[in-house]
């Protein structure tokens, strides 16, 4: 059984779990133990073949014309456009929404949604795109494991009508009612208040939220939202405080409050930090209730089953491992010493955090003993004021958002302190591994500990290095869709090129549309996958034209790595019309042509002139015993320059020029240079209809195979010496 993508990960919590349970030497805990995981397992089963039987490929969309029922809360919008989870009316199956408004009016419509709908819609449905890149958020195996497999692209929304709630949905539909009124109230606060009131009481993430947060993420301190849980037991813990000094029968309230668990688990976005969280404090309750009381521990457990019901993969995710492992080193950890505990919670996160962000700061365990105490006593009632003030007394509410605002560049100016390490992906049996020796840790007298935390964060710096001085080198093609983005690092690092960033292309939107701050592809894909690697600098980035798809993500590079120089085609140095993906940056632009001297030989161009695809890079070096040959957008007339130059060109890879288009590719340049591979990166269903059949046609005729990122995504090549070998993201190896 494959648990959450990771079979053998699996198949360890699994053997630890049975272990654990034999060494109790109760038959009776031992029965209930097989019962429950055969249980589990035909439930999982049935789940996997209901899902086999839903899918579909991402290849490949087909028109769709279908009634779906939406829940109010689901709505989420950025800028023109909305993304949301429906159910279809007629099923119930669950499905990804996404589309445009085409007018202001739709666009307020959608802002002032507060009771369920059906929408009859018209679309392309297909199935949810992996990750198409090493190192990048999966976001089909993250949809699947909540029972989702397909997604809908919106041409058409042709009606929109209030619905009427079934006899079993009146109570979820009720509840996603109030959240949605919540959620349009949290989001009329004013400034930082109104990010804080929508992550801890709805749940609900804005755009704004990875700018004033952003102090908060550096120092890992994210955990005190939703993903942990902590201020839904605070509210509780609250909630529960008010209803005692008010005086009402215990028997009465507990009741209520235990009836009502399931719809604040709905109030407050369903993650799982709520999910564990609202579980132990029902279960607790309910055993109360029926003179059996439940400890901590098993009302934990018990939340870890519930949890795994609904969620396949929790254990997997960053946000449960950070919400069920925390609250577990809070409950185990409850009779150490205060910086002891501190010191367990921190290295407890820190390989999950590593696993899922690939960083980490050095001041976060003085963040945690600074902020986690204030987070109760400070950060969680100045929201409550604000949040419950925020239209009756608007100047506590400002007082509030003021004093938060604060809190934040205070975070983030810590933050930004020297510290922040970029440490790189480890094994996952690794961080499994540190997981278990930090539990062992805390099993030693405390006389012993400080040898022990020596030796694991030995353990720790022998990973690092690993990671940052690599034994293989590597040329990798970055899946950035309709674009390029070539990285070439050499062995131990020594040098990293960077050939291209990617983007898109931008198109001015309507003045009604909201403004929204600047948002780059490259952060989720070469961006996450050079974090993973640990790579912090970049020494040459080659910038082969000035077209937005080759170059539009360059100020996220410029923004999260030491780029030591670009490298121009002659001309593109004076051209006004790029240059304010610069701003704010001293990095020296460097012009090239051909016969400077550079680490990679530069094919093209021979002289200074616009940086058109007429005028692109071309530019050849060898790694891993194969000659490569990249072409940016270069078209057939340049092409010919460079046989005219160099006719007895050869290469054993090709990155062939404008991603395939028939403007490039010529017949005779591929039948002089003899590429053995040709390698096409081109975006799924781009409007362009790059690869051009005559391109591939070509190939065919000239038995060259070529590998494209549309249907392999990343292509990478590791080396060492002369020896090395391919691998693609959607594909298996293939040793050379």
């Amino acid at each position: 059984m494959i648990v959450g993508g990771h079979f053998w990960g699996g198949c360890l919590l699994l053997v630890i779990a049975v272990a654990r349970v034999v060494t109790l030497r109760s038959w009776r805990v031992l029965v209930v133990m097989v019962g429950v995981l055969v249980l589990m397992a035909g439930y999982l089963a049935l789940r996997e073949q209901q899902l086999k039987q839903r899918e579909l490929s991402y290849l490949h969309a087909s028109p769709v014309s279908v009634r779906l029922r939406v829940q109010p809360d689901a709505i989420s919008l950025r800028g023109a456009a909305y993304y949301l989870v429906a159910r279809v009316e007629t099923t119930g199956e669950p499905v990804l929404v996404r589309g445009r408004v085409k007018t202001a009016g739709e666009l307020a419509a959608l802002k002032q949604v507060s009771a369920p709908q059906l929408w009859m819609i018209q679309g392309q449905q297909q199935g949810i795109l992996p990750a198409t890149n090493f190192g990048q958020f999966d976001a089909a195996k993250y949809w699947r494991r909540r029972g989702i497999v397909k997604t809908i692209a919106v041409t058409e929304l042709t009606t929109q009508q209030p619905t009427q709630s079934t006899l079993y949905g009146w109570f979820g539909d009720w509840w996603h009612s109030w959240r949605a009124r919540l959620i349009h109230y949290c989001e009329g606060l004013p400034g930082a208040l109104s990010v804080y009131a929508l992550g801890l009481f709805p749940g609900q993430k804005r755009a704004e939220t990875a700018v004033e947060l952003q102090g908060m993420r550096q120092l890992g301190l994210l955990h005190l939202f939703a993903i942990s849980g902590m201020h839904v037991a605070l509210l509780l813990s609250v909630l529960t405080w008010l209803l005692v000094h008010l005086r009402l029968a215990r028997e009465h309230w507990e009741w209520l409050l235990l009836l009502g668990l399931p719809g604040y688990f709905i109030l407050a976005g369903g993650g799982s930090g709520v999910l564990r969280a609202c579980l132990m404090r029902g279960l607790q309750l309910f055993g109360k209730r029926i003179g059996r009381p439940i400890g901590t521990l098993d009302a934990w457990a018990s939340a870890l089953i519930g949890g795994l019901v609904l969620n396949p993969g929790l254990l997997f995710e960053l946000g449960g491992q950070l919400s069920y492992g925390l609250s577990l080193a809070l409950i185990l950890l409850a009779n150490e010493r205060e910086h002891w505990r501190q010191v367990g919670l921190t290295l407890l996160s820190l390989s999950s955090l590593l696993s899922g962000v690939f960083q980490w700061h050095l001041l976060t365990l003085v963040a945690n003993w600074v902020i986690v105490p204030l987070f109760p006593t400070v950060i969680l009632p100045l929201t409550v004021v604000g949040t419950l003030t925020g239209h009756y007394l608007p100047l506590v509410s400002q007082w509030a958002a003021a004093v938060l605002g604060s809190l934040d560049r205070l975070l983030g100016w810590f933050g930004g302190l020297p510290g922040n390490v970029t440490f790189g992906q480890p094994v996952w049996w690794l961080t499994w591994v540190w997981v278990a020796l930090t539990w062992w840790l805390f099993t030693r007298p405390v006389v012993q500990r400080r040898r022990w935390i020596l030796g694991l964060l030995a353990s720790y710096g022998i990973a690092y290095g690993m990671i940052h001085v690599p034994f293989f080198g590597e040329v990798t093609y970055f899946d950035v869709g309709q674009g390029d983005s070539i990285l070439i690092r050499e062995p131990y690092n020594q040098r990293v090129s960077l050939i291209d960033t990617g983007g898109h292309l931008g198109f001015r939107e309507p003045d009604w549309v909201p403004r929204l701050p600047p948002t780059y592809a490259a952060t989720r894909t070469s961006l996450a996958y050079l974090r993973s690697r640990g790579i912090t600098r970049i020494d040459d980035l080659y910038l082969t034209h000035h077209d937005a798809d080759h170059i539009g993500d360059l100020p996220a590079f410029l923004r999260d790595m030491r780029v030591g120089r670009i490298l121009v085609p002659a001309g593109m140095e004076r051209e006004p019309s790029w240059q304010y993906l610069l701003r704010g940056s001293h990095v020296p632009v460097q012009p090239i042509k051909v016969g400077t001297v550079m680490p990679l030989k530069v094919l093209h161009p021979f002289e200074a002139a616009p940086a058109e695809n007429a005028n692109s890079l071309a530019l050849q070096g060898n790694f891993g015993g194969h000659n490569f040959l990249f072409m940016g957008d270069l078209d057939r007339s340049g092409e010919q320059k460079i046989l005219d130059a160099v006719p007895q060109l050869r290469t054993d890879v090709l990155k062939l020029g404008h991603h395939g288009s028939k403007t490039a590719s010529a017949p005779a340049f591929l039948a002089q240079t003899k590429p053995q591979w040709a390698i096409i990166s081109a975006g799924r269903q781009n409007r362009y209809g790059h690869p051009n059949q005559e391109t591939l046609a070509t190939l065919t005729d000239l038995k060259i195979p070529a590998v494209s990122t549309q249907t392999s995504g990343m292509i990478r090549y590791s080396y060492h010496g002369t020896h090395g070998f391919w691998q693609t993201k959607l594909k298996g190896d293939q040793e050379t």
